[in-house]
């Protein structure tokens, strides 16, 4: 799979979506983010003090994501963005920091940092006004993954503009006044752009197009699946502890069983359980 199949999975997969809209609903679709942002921010931890001064800060977080136009609505089909931070008081004499704790999600990655470290003052607002702040920073970097992360599912590699932001991000904050966790984001990112990684990268490519095509051409489809699963396998191989090849397994599994579950050929079942030897079970339901 190379690039030119991206115009037409992404015509499937609007056709798909298209179908089941009303009128109304197609006229907000074209113009609307389909990335459907959840943001919860814990205060419990922080001092009775700092939960006053920060009681807004989850509303302004929502905002700051979810009203920003990170990427052309109309290239992706609606997907998940989680986003959750537990904040705990920094002391300092000059102003309010905070130290936090991150997991944010999407379809089928997440992302967890407890190395957040930032300065945050009462009645402050998040903008994207082009300054540079360790809050700002942190965000942007894992919400450019996770959309980086849905590119790729729309053709070979679609998604490494979105990673070259998060390098761009991942600069300025190595050289911030708040420097601590950019050196794991950076072994991060390093990961992400390392050559297993990209085989990672094509295989949801395959996959992804074996998806947008399988009620068209079912037996083409199938015969991707199974070739993105002999590349997972690959991947796995030479990073057995690949965290992002592990999600994607916990996220699609039961999708190709029941793909695969009629069928004379178990060779993607087959697979499935090499490589995810804690389901061995469920998958012996599928295979005898």
């Amino acid at each position: 799979m190379k690039e030119v199949v991206f115009g037409v999975r992404w015509a499937l997969l609007t056709l798909a979506l298209m179908l089941h809209l009303t009128t109304a609903d197609r006229a907000r679709a074209a113009n609307e983010s389909p990335m459907n942002v959840k943001v919860k921010i814990i205060l419990k931890k922080l001092s009775l003090e700092s939960q006053e001064k920060m009681k807004d800060f989850q509303d302004k977080v929502q905002k700051y994501i979810a009203d920003y136009e990170w990427f052309n609505p109309k290239d992706l089909p609606p997907f998940d963005l989680n986003f959750q931070m537990v904040l705990e008081d920094l002391p300092s004499n000059i102003e309010d920091r905070y130290r936090g704790s991150l997991l944010i999600a999407g379809p089928d990655i997440q992302y967890y940092d407890k190395r957040c470290i930032f300065a945050f003052q009462e009645g402050e607002e998040l903008e994207h006004d082009g300054q540079f702040t360790a809050l700002k920073g942190i965000i942007d970097f894992y919400v450019y993954l996770v959309i980086a992360n849905e590119y790729d599912k729309l053709g070979y590699l679609e998604g490494t503009p979105f990673l070259d932001k998060a390098k761009e991000v991942l600069q300025q904050g190595k050289f911030s006044r708040f420097f601590t966790g950019w050196d794991r984001r950076e072994e991060l990112l390093e990961l992400i752009l390392s050559k297993n990684y990209q085989k990672f990268r094509e295989m949801k490519d395959y996959y992804f197009y074996a998806m947008a095509t399988l009620e068209e051409e079912p037996d083409k489809a199938k015969k991707y699946i199974v070739q993105a699963l002999k590349m997972l396998e690959e991947v796995l191989l030479n990073d057995a502890d690949l965290e992002a090849a592990r999600q994607f397994i916990d996220s699609h599994y039961q999708e190709v069983l029941d793909i695969f579950k009629d069928d004379e050929d178990k060779t993607a079942i087959e697979i499935l359980k090499r490589l995810d030897p804690e389901r061995r079970e469920i998958y012996d339901e599928y295979l005898y």
